[in-house]
């Protein structure tokens, strides 16, 4: 669950986050979550490792409550999108958040990609997706929390120039410019 994003700032419109993308790379399309997609989304946590889930909450979560999910799916505080084989919409195989923080130009990025499909670009694709879709929002940076042994996090965050703005112990705070 997001940490300092618990209440958007102001309501993110849904007509200015693009509706659905496909990436040739992976054979995936990423499109706009809806409440309906809650059982497949916890379906993708019950395949994810624990290992997995701990980078993306910081936590040994094991599936999302309702409440959760329909916060991250209120147009009012969050938008997100889930990835899935092109040829299986049923399989999500990924999800991302983001949700405003009470700092109106800022995003809080989530991102949980199933094992089987980590390694193959989905991730920076996905950010790349996060930071389109907070600049159409408004939005100047994005805030990610990741462990600190989350190399592939690690590796996309540095790709994009991203320094941690706090270190120390299990977790990294990066602050990811939009522009």
């Amino acid at each position: 669950m997001p940490t300092r994003a618990l209440y958007a700032a102001e309501p993110i419109a849904p007509e200015t986050v693009p509706w659905s993308y496909e990436h040739a790379a992976t054979e995936t399309i990423t499109r706009p979550a809806t409440l309906a997609d809650y059982d497949a989304v916890n379906q993708l946590h019950d395949r994810s490792s624990l290992a997995s889930r701990f980078a993306r909450y910081q936590s040994a979560r094991r599936d999302l409550r309702f409440a959760e999910w329909n916060h991250l799916t209120n147009p009012d505080r969050a938008t997100s999108w889930v990835s899935h084989p092109r040829h299986s919409p049923q399989d999500i195989v990924a999800t991302l958040n983001l949700v405003r923080t009470t700092d109106a130009s800022t995003a809080e990025l989530g991102l949980l990609i199933e094992d089987d499909w980590q390694g193959r670009g989905l991730g920076k694709a996905l950010t790349a997706q996060a930071r389109a879709a907070a600049r159409n929002l408004g939005c100047s940076s994005l805030v990610v929390m990741t462990g600190a042994d989350n190399v592939r996090m690690l590796k996309i965050m540095r790709g994009l120039g991203a320094t941690p703005a706090r270190t120390g112990g299990t977790t990294l705070d990066f602050s990811l410019p939009v522009a």
